[in-house]
């Protein structure tokens, strides 16, 4: 595959900027299924007390992702019609919103953990990890938002290779953390999900300083100074709340549907809520090369869009979703017919390997619809279009991936199946509308810069 594109006077090599996102993911992939392999060979309570305060973590850090998604769509069009001096101020104040907002919910957290994780349901036997975990995680929230930003300033600028350097140093030294944390290697003491919890702290704290670092290094001349904020530019900040807020919004709104379920799928007992998170971390190699080429294809239109370049963006749109739809579709088909040893792979509970076979039966249909959605959201959110998105999200995700859900999985007794195939109804309609979206053009009547 070579596809070169010039956007905005710039010239992008899609393959060289999908790459190290790929890696990119593909790490976190390898390393989140080492934390659940190894918490699992530690004891299975701790898979499923992890996962649980994983799914509130994610919804906080959505929160910094609604700061980051305005960062890296308004940095793609400013830096494509030549606006440097509204670049720097999207800088300093990108990094000066998510700092503020990570330590508010990071105290919030840390107060209400017990609390939010009753309201979940979560099962007795695993409550206890689960809220020592998310306690320790929460103080880190912090030099995670930072972390995040910084990879937005850089993903604007293209310098996927960095972020992924950057992330492979962080997933290493995680992996090490796990082990002598969760084990008690050596003088460590034996923690198990707390242990996990210390490992993931330190190495967002490391992650922050990599990123700066990173950022300052590879972009000649970036600064972030509170003098770009003088006097106040309002008009740009409620551009970049107009665009964040919803941008941000459909993927919180997601994660916070998905919690939801979560608490349907702890009705059910711990193999259903194990199997669910092993479900999650598979289906992750299946539409993660599609993220990737979504992720990096979104600069690129944004770029476009920037300098007013509509049909090339539209080719673009077409190009990446022709190429990559097929190729996750038969990668998620290969899994499905692997998922008996894949599964043994993670548990020896052969009531988890069956019911894994059937979940990642209706994966298949749930990845179709999914890959649609990925790339068609980035790119409606880099042409402008963010409000529809949402909009589109919030209606089906609660109706049909919350509401469905609850009538097939506990209402229905289809249990985790019929919260799957919730899903995929989900995923399915939203594409058949985003496609929809596209096709008519209005992203084409979105402001340019």
């Amino acid at each position: 595959m070579s596809h070169r594109i010039v956007a905005g006077g710039r010239e992008f090599s899609l393959p060289r900027m999908t790459l190290p996102v790929f890696i990119e993911l593909l790490l976190q992939m390898l390393v989140g299924s080492m934390d659940q392999l190894m918490l699992s060979q530690y004891n299975e309570t701790a898979v499923a007390a992890v996962g649980n305060a994983n799914q509130i973590m994610m919804i906080l850090i959505l929160c910094f992702n609604v700061i980051c998604v305005a960062s890296t769509i308004l940095l793609s069009q400013f830096l494509g019609a030549g606006e440097t001096k509204k670049a720097e101020q999207i800088y300093t104040l990108s990094a000066g919103l998510n700092l503020v907002i990570s330590v508010v919910l990071s105290l919030f957290l840390f107060l209400f953990a017990g609390p939010i994780l009753h309201l979940m349901q979560v099962p007795p036997e695993a409550f206890a990890e689960s809220k020592s975990y998310l306690r320790i995680t929460t103080l880190s929230l912090p030099c995670q938002a930072l972390m995040l930003t910084f990879s937005a300033f850089l993903r604007s600028h293209a310098k996927m290779f960095v972020i992924m350097c950057s992330n492979g140093i962080i997933n290493v030294l995680n992996i090490l953390g796990n082990l002598l944390f969760i084990y008690g290697i050596g003088p460590f003491p034996r923690m198990g999900a707390a242990g996990a919890a210390v490992s993931t702290s330190i190495c967002r704290m490391i992650g922050m300083v990599l990123m700066i670092y990173a950022f300052f290094r590879s972009v000649p001349g970036a600064r972030i100074s509170l003098q770009d904020l003088r006097p106040f530019p309002m008009p740009l900040f409620k551009r970049f709340l107009s665009i964040g807020l919803p941008a941000g919004g459909e993927g919180l709104s997601y994660n916070l549907s998905q919690a939801i379920s979560l608490i349907f799928v702890n009705m059910m007992g711990t193999c259903a809520v194990s199997t669910r998170i092993y479900t999650c971390m598979l289906a992750q190699v299946c539409y993660m090369l599609t993220s990737a080429v979504g992720q990096s294809n979104a600069i690129i239109v944004g770029y476009c869009i920037g300098a007013r370049e509509y049909d090339k963006a539209d080719r673009q749109n077409w190009y990446v979703l022709r190429l990559f739809a097929p190729i996750t579709l038969a990668l998620t088909c290969i899994m499905a017919l692997s998922a008996r040893p894949l599964f043994g792979f993670f548990s020896s509970d052969p009531a988890v390997i069956a019911l894994g076979q059937q979940v990642f039966l209706v994966e298949i249909f749930l990845e179709i619809g999914r890959c649609f959605n990925i790339v068609l959201v980035r790119n409606l959110q880099a042409a402008g279009d963010v409000a529809f998105p949402v909009s589109i999200g919030i209606c089906s995700q609660w109706l049909i991936g919350v509401g469905v859900a609850y009538l097939l999985g506990i209402h229905f007794g289809l249990g985790l199946v019929g919260i799957w195939i919730a899903f995929a109804l989900d995923e399915n309609l939203r594409a058949i509308i985003f496609v929809i979206r596209w096709k008519r053009g209005r992203w084409r009547r979105s402001a340019p810069v």
